[in-house]
């Protein structure tokens, strides 16, 4: 693998500690009644939710059911939302957007700058481009800045039925560079977070190719 490809494992951390992150906001109908989300209102700090996650190709294979957790944390200064799961965490800000995803040693294996983010307000037919810089960090400690360009669309407001139930959510797409299309239907502000997100790799693929991802809600968020 050369230098500027991210390796399997930052790219599988990323997407199983990202699982409350980009789809995640609240909702406010305008006067006029169309769907309209104003911002982004987390879940209750320390509630807890699961996802089951199906991977193929290279994501990997098989289905597992994971565990999540959300709290507030400091980081390089900034007070910053933090999502975690048995395999990490990611950083997130008060605007639902990434600023750093953690292994489970607690170092920072990708950030961005800036964060990876919505624009707000969030309504169908929406859509804009991000250019960014995609910091990753190796097991060996070398850092590598990656530009990041992403193309994003806000497609539908809809329901969407996983085991979970059945919820009100937003499809949002996300593609970049690197030959990744993301899928999020986002959940209004009674939850906080995604109901279901499909990952998709295409054929080149910097980290194996072609490869699906599906997260889909098990349980809501609680606080226990």
């Amino acid at each position: 693998m050369s230098d500027r490809r991210l390796s399997r494992r930052t790219w599988v951390t990323t997407t199983v500690a990202a699982a409350a992150l980009i789809g995640m906001v609240g909702l406010a109908g305008c006067a006029s009644g169309t769907p309209r989300a104003e911002r982004y209102v987390p879940p209750a700090m320390g509630a807890s939710w699961s996802y089951r996650i199906t991977s193929t190709g290279s994501f990997g294979s098989g289905s597992a059911d994971v565990p999540m957790r959300v709290s507030q944390t400091e980081w390089q200064g900034r007070r910053l939302l933090r999502f975690e799961n048995p395999s990490g965490a990611t950083l997130q800000d008060d605007r639902v957007g990434v600023v750093a995803v953690l292994d489970r040693n607690g170092r920072a294996v990708m950030s961005y700058e800036p964060a990876l983010t919505y624009r707000w307000p969030l309504e169908v037919g929406r859509s804009w481009t991000e250019e960014l810089v995609l910091r990753v960090t190796s097991g060996s400690g070398a850092v590598q800045d990656l530009p990041m360009k992403t193309n994003w669309r806000v497609e539908a407001y809809e329901d969407v039925t996983v085991p979970a139930g059945t919820f009100k959510a937003w499809r949002v797409v996300m593609e970049d560079n690197f030959g990744f299309r993301q899928t999020t239907w986002s959940v209004p502000d009674t939850m906080g977070v995604f109901a279901r997100r499909l990952s998709e790799r295409g054929p080149n693929h910097p980290q194996g190719g072609a490869g699906t991802q599906l997260m889909e809600l098990l349980s809501v968020p609680a606080v226990r």
